[in-house]
């Protein structure tokens, strides 16, 4: 009861159910979804915030808004997969199990030292691991099972086609559907 209090207003209400389908939204992802003014967004989310209807974090320059308390594991992963190249990097080694650089180079038509910045993010956040075989690396998932949990869960909140085709790809490989 106390929510819905608080909740009465129209746009908050409708920020909040933006908030709630798209964990780790971001304030400009918000004002682009609602189609509200940011001056207004803000006054809002800062309102909900302040009662603690929602929750907000900071990561980097970005501030990321969840509406009820998460587990630090899905939060970490989310913010890596709200990011459309690093989410693409990830569906490649989900259904390949094992890929390298070239390869990822070549699909995604990204220069070399661009790559290599999303894959030493990948690996500092504790998304990808990397074998040493002769003279490249070669990258897998450290924890399948977790990300592609996160990515079922999630996927009506990442704004992406790619999403529906690679988890079903997946699935499909994985479980013989």
């Amino acid at each position: 009861m106390y929510k819905d209090l608080h909740l009465a207003n129209r746009n908050r209400r409708i920020l909040y159910e933006l908030i709630r389908k798209n964990p780790s939204i971001h304030l400009r992802e918000l004002e682009r979804l609602s189609g509200l003014p940011l001056s207004t967004v803000n006054y809002h989310v800062n309102y909900m915030k302040r009662k603690k209807i929602v929750v907000l974090e900071k990561d980097g320059r970005l501030s990321r808004f969840y509406a009820k308390p998460f587990d630090e594991e899905d939060k970490r992963l989310l913010k890596i997969l709200r990011q459309k190249r690093l989410r693409e990097i990830v569906f490649l080694v989900l259904i390949r199990k094992r890929i390298n650089s070239k390869f990822l180079e070549r699909k995604l038509s990204i220069p070399r030292s661009t790559l290599s910045l999303y894959l030493n993010h990948l690996l500092k956040h504790r998304v990808l691991n990397a074998e040493k075989i002769g003279y490249e690396n070669v990258y897998s998932l450290q924890d399948e099972e977790r990300i592609a949990k996160t990515l079922v869960t999630y996927r009506s909140s990442f704004l992406d086609s790619l999403v529906d085709k690679s988890l079903r790809t997946w699935l499909e490989t994985r479980f013989g559907e």
